[in-house]
């Protein structure tokens, strides 16, 4: 193999040769490539996290946030409500969000050269609301199977240390997935209130706050969880979850998107680009997608 190829085993699986000392490629306003290089990768492996780093100019970060809050505002009004959930499947601009090579090319550095997009979603915190995030582990619900996934948190806004960022317990990821409990927590942002059962010490955290456009990126089995929102704004972040194609919905047939590379194995029902912007068609692929989605999530409910 040339010096300038690298075969990883970052999830158990080789990177199949991905070139990662190519000459950077420039994206948009942030005005670099956002590859990993050897060390970062490294690191990840060891700490099953990776932070920070710039994907979006601050006006960009902006820009999408106002998008967001247009579709929430329409929202609050009665009979207009669009579930927030998998916009790309609805929206151009959010489709082009999940595509950006400068969010998917680090993913790839990580999973390798085929990823998928398994969701997006937006972890919001009002401003002073006392909503929080206990300590979890994403693979608990998610029967995604293996755990070669990573989630990316972009933030839209200031995630700074008083605004409730992400705080990480390094090297959790290495262990396997621990027993959670239920709590369905009113203030708890978690789809089931989910906590680990042992006892997690803040001491053994480190916090991750990020700047306006700037993303974390976390192993599925990481352990990590936030406080509430102490200002006066929303704390608003982007969260993608991609996984390699090699992994399987092991609850049911499951969608997903296409981001990079080819997907051979065919475990989900792939989803094309909206037309329209919140078309009937585009809705109604939105809906199916997180019916699937729900039955997997709260499965052991239908069990």
């Amino acid at each position: 193999m040339c010096s300038s190829q690298i075969g990883w085993l970052v999830f158990g699986i080789p990177n199949q040769g991905r070139l990662l000392n190519q000459t950077p490629t420039h994206y948009g306003e942030t005005g670099m490539s956002t590859h990993l290089n050897k060390a970062e990768i490294e690191a990840f492996r060891r700490r099953g996290y990776h932070t920070p780093l710039r994907v979006l100019s601050v006006d960009e970060a902006v820009a999408m946030r106002q998008k967001l809050e247009t579709i929430t505002a329409e929202s609050d009004s009665p009979g207009t409500a669009t579930p927030l959930t998998d916009l790309h499947l609805i929206y151009r601009w959010a489709w082009d969000a999940i595509n950006d090579p400068r969010i998917v090319d680090p993913v790839v550095d990580l999973l390798g050269p085929n990823v998928l997009l398994w969701s997006l979603n937006w972890f919001i915190k009002e401003p002073l609301d006392g909503t929080f995030v206990t300590y979890h582990q994403d693979a608990t619900y998610w029967g995604l199977e293996p755990h070669d996934v990573v989630t990316a948190w972009v933030a839209l806004s200031d995630a700074g240390p008083t605004t409730g960022p992400m705080k990480f317990i390094p090297e959790s990821h290495r262990g396997l997935v621990q027993d959670h409990v239920d709590t369905f927590a009113a203030q708890n942002l978690l789809s089931r209130g989910q906590v680990i059962e042992q006892d997690i010490s803040d001491n053994d955290s480190i916090l991750a706050p990020l700047k306006v456009g700037e993303m974390s990126l976390h192993h599925v089995r990481l352990i990590h969880g936030s406080e509430p929102n102490l200002t006066h704004d929303r704390r608003i972040g982007m969260v993608l979850r991609y996984c390699a194609t090699h992994v399987k919905q092991s609850k049911l047939r499951d969608t997903a998107v296409l981001v990079h590379g080819l997907d051979a194995y065919g475990h989900f029902d792939l989803l094309p680009a909206p037309k329209i912007d919140a078309g009937d068609e585009e809705l109604l692929r939105q809906k199916d997608a997180l019916q699937r989605m729900q039955r997997a999530l709260h499965s052991k409910d239908y069990e």
